[in-house]
């Protein structure tokens, strides 16, 4: 049977699936040979240890890996809180790979601990929401997801996915799919049995 696709399923469910793909993608950054690019394009001679890659940006102005999973993990964070009507926990920059993982895995485990009939409720709670350091309004809970929290969940995974990928780690577009591998075969599944 396909389950109806809730407000929970279009906010809470896809932040705790992109969280797991940057999950995936550290993993495979922290476990890997990877080799950074050099500037003529030989082999290069030395490798990055994790705390050279949790550092590494993709321009000079932008944040860190370190930041990319700081504010990955607080936005899905923000949209976990907001939707089951909590304070959000604040979390830091991680200095080891160890410390990245250990605060994307509670942040993942709080959004699959979700209750989907509380958050449905939520989506037309009106609340003061931040919208930038200094800019709040009043916003429906699934405005704000949809407009503000989603859109930089999603910027930050795909920042530091493109981090890794200029530091040599090598990954594949599908990588980025890793978080939502499960959700997409059940869908699959559940749409071969309808149509038989």
């Amino acid at each position: 049977m396909t389950t109806p696709y809730t407000f929970h399923t279009g906010s809470v469910k896809i932040a705790h699936n992109l969280l797991q793909t940057l999950s995936h993608i550290l993993h495979k950054a922290s476990s890997s040979n990877h080799q950074p690019p050099t500037d003529n394009g030989a082999s290069p001679t030395t490798q990055p240890d994790t705390t050279t890659l949790l550092n590494a940006r993709l321009i000079h102005d932008m944040f860190p890996l370190s930041d990319q999973i700081r504010l990955a993990t607080q936005y899905t964070e923000f949209i976990v809180a907001r939707t089951t009507d909590r304070d959000p926990l604040t979390y830091s920059a991680p200095t080891t790979f160890a410390q990245a993982h250990e605060m994307i895995d509670a942040v993942v485990s709080a959004a699959a601990a979700a209750d989907p009939d509380t958050v449905n409720r939520q989506a037309d709670v009106v609340k003061m929401s931040m919208l930038g350091r200094d800019s709040m309004a009043e916003m429906r809970t699934a405005e704000y997801v949809h407009l503000a929290l989603l859109p930089n969940l999603y910027f930050h995974v795909t920042t530091a996915y493109g981090i890794l990928r200029k530091e040599g780690v090598k990954l594949e577009k599908w990588d980025y799919y890793a978080g939502f591998v499960a959700d997409l075969n059940q869908a699959r599944e559940s749409a071969s049995a309808k149509a038989a």
